[in-house]
């Protein structure tokens, strides 16, 4: 494995001053694929641009500038088709962990794609991974680099169980061995760093806690109840604060309320989302909303959603300036715009899908298509829909309805799978569509609206038999 991804670094040198073009997924772990090879560029002596797309469709990469080299990252692997008729004079090389699709080689084409290299890339690898094993081989340091892999493996959701496997697991390990990185076994409460702890109570939403989860008020009064005091002095105390003795108490709390609202075939394996791996930064000042790696990715997601992937990008690099600045701005802004849309849609309701099981919301008008993915998630948390079946948002535009899923992790373990689901509906309706297990979105045409919503249902129905 490792021997071709050295020969694809081994290019680096050849192109040296010619150009160069890296472009990636503008999500989370897109932007710190982007940012690992960006910096490795850099160390080489190589100048280079970076572009984004926004989804991994045709149209996206059409308006791309050329390059003597184009590295793709986090994308690619379900285009080559399309990648040797836009690159044809390129030296192309595809580092991606997504499901490959039947492409034809051509002979400018390296394609390094973690399942074709016996990588699971749905669970033990990102894309911001592949980046970083590119780099780790192209004769530059990059230990400090390697952070950025596991903001990327956080941002894709690869820690499903508490836990990163695989190379994900690996790259951890050398990160903390260098100092870069910190892992600590801990209630997995977003926030550890920066939020107090009743506001990161209330941001646990998954497993779902009646009465806690997305309630401040709800989480005081639990923290009451177990004696976990709110302030030291002056101070509010934050989750990093609490002894052993209390998150071992919380924790256990946790567990025992989210078991008796959970589905009882699923109660068995609610520990493993509540205490978990936790991974901090330590050159990151606590209140930065970058320490939490979990909290970087949701800083670089939502400058993405906001078509600013480039903040994101420079913060990733090592921006603590302007750039930093601009996205906590944009952060604030995003944060306002969800909270708005939340209290829209609250009055519309949901609809049952066609078979009695999912759940679906026509957010149109109400919220842009690149937030209706978040906007589809933050009705799951709150407990403004059903926890335990999936909920899609679609959001139409121009004719095309960008369509976006979510669901609670514990229902992968009835083999739920939204990627699959999204991508099989989508591609039967003339669309496209995929994600992770419990995170996924497509295209489509909006006359095949209802249609897409029928085969997804009876997908999802069909994966739990």
């Amino acid at each position: 494995m490792f021997e071709k991804i050295r020969e694809a670094a081994s290019l680096l040198e050849e192109f040296k001053h010619k150009e160069v073009l890296v472009v990636s997924h503008s999500d989370a772990d897109g932007v710190c694929a982007a940012a690992i090879l960006s910096k490795c560029l850099e160390r080489r002596g190589i100048e280079h641009s970076v572009s984004f797309v926004e989804m991994p469709h045709p149209e996206f990469f059409e308006y791309l500038p050329g390059a003597d080299l184009v590295i793709l990252a986090d994308v690619g692997s379900s285009l080559l088709g399309h990648l040797r008729r836009i690159f044809a004079g390129s030296r192309t090389v595809v580092l991606d962990h997504h499901e490959p699709d039947d492409g034809e080689d051509w002979s400018g084409l390296v394609h390094l794609n973690a399942h074709m290299l016996g990588i699971d890339g749905g669970i033990e690898v990102s894309g911001a991974g592949m980046a970083y094993l590119f780099a780790s081989v192209s004769g530059v340091e990059s230990a400090d680099l390697s952070p950025l892999a596991i903001v990327g493996a956080l941002g894709d959701a690869q820690d499903l169980w508490g836990e990163l496997r695989g190379i994900n697991k690996d790259i951890a390990r050398v990160a903390a061995e260098s100092g870069a990185l910190r892992i600590d076994n801990d209630i997995l409460l977003y926030g550890r760093h920066s939020r107090p702890i009743y506001r990161a109570l209330a941001g646990f939403t998954d497993p779902f806690i009646p009465g806690v989860s997305g309630s401040p008020m709800g989480s005081l009064q639990l923290l009451r109840q177990l004696g976990i005091r709110i302030k030291e002095g002056d101070r509010l105390r934050r989750p990093v604060d609490l002894s052993a003795e209390e998150k071992s108490r919380l924790a256990s709390e946790m567990m025992v309320r989210a078991s008796l609202a959970a589905p009882r075939e699923l109660v068995p394996h609610i520990a493993r989302l509540v205490v978990g791996e936790t991974f901090s930064i330590p050159s990151e000042n606590d209140e930065s909303g970058l320490k939490d790696a979990s909290e970087f990715a949701t800083c670089l997601n939502a400058v993405a959603k906001q078509d600013q992937p480039a903040i994101g990008l420079e913060v990733a690099r090592g921006d603590r300036g302007g750039y930093y600045e601009q996205m906590k701005r944009l952060l604030a802004r995003y944060r306002r715009k969800i909270a708005e849309s939340v209290a829209f849609v609250e009055d519309l309701g949901v609809q049952a899908g066609p078979r009695g099981y999912l759940q679906f919301l026509d957010a149109t008008g109400y919220v842009s298509e690149r937030m209706i993915g978040t906007l589809t998630g933050m009705l799951l948390s709150l407990g403004l829909v059903d926890p335990y079946r999936p909920l899609v948002g679609a959001v139409e535009r121009d004719g095309l309805v960008k369509v976006s899923a979510r669901c609670s992790r514990l229902l992968a373990l009835k083999n739920v799978n939204l990627a699959k689901a999204m991508r099989e509906a989508g591609r039967r309706t003339g669309g496209d569509g995929g994600g992770h297990a419990t995170a996924a979105g497509a295209q489509i045409d909006e006359k095949k609206l209802p249609e897409f919503i029928d085969i997804l249902e009876e997908n999802l129905l069909r994966q739990m038999t």
